[in-house]
């Protein structure tokens, strides 16, 4: 017979292989958003530029600058720059000079930007509605629920170690352990 530590033990096994093969589906499951196709070959879902861009743009909710973006879209403000540089000559946003810097440039949704946004953000239903067929609202919102919380923690721990990082050794003496 199994002593309560013993059991303990398996029993935290037990939850860590399965809360493993959880996060393995959630990245797999990305994976195959990210590649998805309709019907007719196009992209299924739009995650890559410049829907990040559009995306980052219109949560800011204004006219953001090269170094907003590139904070906003984890990337260098050259990058942010070059990205919205490409979207200025596809028609999507707009740039303009600060009007309280003027050396700061500023990134401004078109209305063919806006328009382009919309329609891209939901999925064709024709691809949609038998991906999820059989899944009900309350599903839906659960596991989103939990994919949030999921995203928040990783966020949080992402800050957190960046942060550390940051932080100088306390002394010298913690420096050589």
């Amino acid at each position: 017979m199994k002593s309560p530590r013993d059991r303990r033990r398996a029993s935290l096994s037990d939850h860590r292989v399965e809360a493993t093969a959880f996060l393995h589906e959630i990245v797999m499951a990305a994976d195959c958003l990210t590649e998805a196709r309709t019907i007719g070959g196009e992209t299924a879902m739009h995650f890559g530029y410049p829907w990040k861009l559009l995306r980052a743009i219109d949560r800011c909710g204004g006219a953001p600058t090269f170094t907003d973006l590139g904070r906003l879209l984890r990337m260098s403000r050259q990058g942010a720059r070059n990205h919205a540089l490409e979207a200025s000559r596809a028609g999507l946003v707009e740039l303009f000079q600060a009007p309280d810097d003027r050396r700061a440039w500023q990134v401004m949704l078109t209305p063919s930007g806006r328009r382009s946004l919309e329609a891209h953000r939901m999925p064709a239903s024709a691809w949609l509605l038998p991906l999820l067929h059989g899944l009900t609202p309350a599903a839906m919102r659960s596991t989103q629920h939990v994919l949030r919380v999921v995203r928040l923690r990783l966020e949080q721990y992402a800050r957190e170690v960046r942060v550390a990082h940051k932080r100088p050794p306390a002394s010298a003496a913690s420096a050589r352990r």
